[in-house]
C-alpha cells in the first residue's frame, strides 16, 4: 500500500467523521445551552491557537506575558483556603466570569422556572464534557500547556458548577410539589443526583485527608455511575443527550490513547514488568493510628527499573501501581515526582522519594527492603527550562528537595555541554524537624548530590 493511498484513506475517513459530526449538530436546536457549548469550544480552539503562536513567537510575546504574570497571575488577593485554593487575581477573575456566564445562560432570555430548570440540566451536561478527559488529567495539562495545579483547580470548579446546576434542576423539578413519577427515567435521575451529592461530600478537603484512598477509588466509580444514570435519564432526542454522547465519545477516545501508551510503556516482549525496590531512609518509628508494636520508616527511596526507557526530563512525574500491595491500595496509580535517574546495562532506573502518610505510602513502609513488580504510567508533566537565566534560586523544605534534584542535574549537564547560560545556582533547603533531619543528611540525597558536585566543572 503506497503512501498516497494511505493518505487518501485517512483524508476520506476524517471527512466522513466531520460530516457525521455536522449532521448531528444540524439535528440540535440552537438554544441557549447550545450557544454556550459552541462559544466554549471556540474559546478552547482559540487557546490552542494562541499557545501555538506563543511557542513560535516567544521573543515577541515575552513582554506581554511578563506583564500578565506580574499583574494578574502572581498577586494573591485572598489567603489560600481548602475550598477556593490559590486565590490570585487571575484565578478569581476567571472563576467569577465562568460562574457568571453559566448563570446568565440559564436566565437569559427570560423564561419560566420550568424552562430554566431544563436549561440548567443541559448546561450541567455540557459542563461534564471537559471533565471527561480520560483517566489522567496530566494528558490534558500537557496538551493545553497549563500546570497540573491549574488543571486540578479547573476540574474542581467545573465539577462543582455541574453539581450546582444539577441541584438547581432537581429543585425546580420538585418546586411545584409534583409527585415522584415511578418511571425508570426518574429513578435514574435520583441515582445520578445521589452520586453527584456523594462526589461533592467526598471532595471536601478535610474528608479527602481522612479517606484519601477511598476518595480515589470512589470518585471514579461514582462518576461512572452518574454518567450512566444521566444517559438513561435523558430522552434520546434531546440536545442534552447528544452532548452527553459527545462527552462519552471524547472519554473513550482519550482513554484508548492513554491505555495504548500505558501498554507500550509496561509490556515489552522478552522483558519483565517494572521492578520496584523499596529502601528505608529513616529508622522505624511507631505510628499513632497503629498498634504500639508496629513501627515503620517514615522516609523511603523507591527505585524503579522500567522495561522501556525514555528520555527523563526535570519536572516529570509518574503514576506508580504495585498490585502486590493490595487490589484497592496498590492497583490504583499514585503520582510521584522523579527525583533521580540512572542509565546502565539493565536500562533506565528512576528514583522517587516517599514520605509515608496513609494508604499506599503506609503499605510501602510496611514492605520496606522488598522487591515488587509494578506498572508505571507516564511520564507526565510540563518541564520548565531555567537554562536561559544566569542565576537560578531554588527553595525547598524537607522531602521537597526531590523536585529540585533533576533541575540541578540538568543545569550542571547543560553547563558542561555549553547548552545553558546558567552560571550560578543558589539552593536553600530547610529541614523541618529532627526526625526528618536524621534521615535526610546521611541517606536521602547525599549520593545524588555527590554525583552532581563531581560533574560541576566551573560553577
Amino acid at each position: 500500500m503506497s503512501f498516497a493511498s494511505v493518505y487518501d484513506w485517512i483524508l476520506s475517513t476524517f471527512s466522513s467523521f466531520y460530516a457525521w459530526i455536522l449532521s448531528k449538530f444540524e439535528e440540535i436546536e440552537p438554544d441557549t445551552p447550545t450557544w454556550y457549548l459552541l462559544i466554549s469550544a471556540a474559546i478552547f480552539l482559540l487557546w490552542l491557537l494562541l499557545r501555538g503562536l506563543y511557542r513560535v513567537m516567544t521573543a515577541k510575546w515575552l513582554s506581554i506575558s511578563f506583564f500578565i504574570l506580574k499583574h494578574a497571575v502572581y498577586p494573591h488577593l485572598l489567603p489560600r483556603t481548602s475550598f477556593t485554593g490559590t486565590a490570585t487575581r487571575f484565578h478569581i477573575a476567571a472563576t467569577a466570569l465562568y460562574l457568571m456566564v453559566n448563570a446568565l445562560f440559564i436566565t437569559i432570555p427570560k423564561a419560566t422556572w420550568t424552562d430554566m430548570g431544563t436549561r440548567a440540566a443541559t448546561m450541567a451536561v455540557i459542563n461534564l464534557i471537559p471533565l471527561l478527559c480520560g483517566p489522567r488529567l496530566s494528558m490534558v495539562t500537557k496538551l493545553l500547556g497549563i500546570s497540573l495545579r491549574t488543571s486540578l483547580a479547573s476540574h474542581r470548579w467545573i465539577g462543582r458548577t455541574a453539581i450546582a446546576l444539577a441541584a438547581f434542576h432537581i429543585a425546580i423539578s420538585t418546586k411545584d410539589g409534583d409527585r415522584f413519577s415511578r418511571t425508570w427515567g426518574s429513578v435514574f435521575g435520583v441515582v445520578a443526583g445521589s452520586a453527584f451529592g456523594l462526589i461533592f461530600i467526598l471532595s471536601i478537603r478535610p474528608v479527602i485527608r481522612r479517606v484519601y484512598e477511598w476518595f480515589l477509588n470512589s470518585h471514579l466509580l461514582l462518576a461512572a455511575m452518574a454518567i450512566l444514570a444521566i444517559w438513561r435519564h435523558l430522552p434520546s432526542k434531546t440536545a442534552a443527550a447528544k452532548f452527553l454522547n459527545i462527552g462519552m465519545c471524547q472519554w473513550a477516545i482519550i482513554s484508548a490513547v492513554h491505555w495504548g501508551l500505558f501498554a507500550r510503556r509496561n509490556f515489552v516482549f522478552g522483558r519483565p514488568f517494572a521492578t520496584v525496590v523499596v529502601t528505608p531512609l529513616s529508622p522505624a518509628k511507631p505510628v499513632l493510628d497503629t498498634p504500639a508494636s508496629e513501627a515503620y520508616p517514615t522516609l523511603l527511596q523507591v527505585d524503579i527499573t522500567v522495561p522501556r526507557p525514555w528520555r527523563v526530563r526535570a519536572g516529570q512525574h509518574v503514576f506508580l501501581s504495585i498490585p502486590g500491595l493490595g487490589i484497592f491500595t496498590g492497583l490504583r496509580g499514585h503520582p510521584f515526582v522523579i527525583a533521580w535517574w540512572d542509565r546502565d546495562g539493565s536500562g533506565l532506573t528512576i528514583s522517587i522519594l516517599v514520605s509515608s502518610k496513609n494508604g499506599f505510602t503506609r503499605e510501602l513502609s510496611r514492605n520496606a527492603n522488598k522487591t515488587f513488580r509494578a506498572f508505571v504510567d507516564g511520564p507526565f508533566g510540563i518541564p520548565h527550562d531555567f537554562g536561559a537565566y544566569g542565576t537560578v534560586i531554588m527553595i525547598a523544605t524537607g522531602v521537597g528537595i526531590a523536585g529540585l534534584m533533576p533541575y540541578l542535574k540538568d543545569l550542571i549537564s547543560g553547563y558542561n555541554s555549553c547548552e545553558v547560560r546558567t552560571r550560578r545556582i543558589l539552593l536553600i533547603w530547610q529541614i523541618q524537624n529532627e526526625g526528618q533531619e536524621d534521615a535526610v543528611r546521611p541517606w536521602m540525597v547525599k549520593p545524588w548530590m555527590d554525583k552532581i558536585l563531581t560533574r560541576d566543572t566551573g560553577m
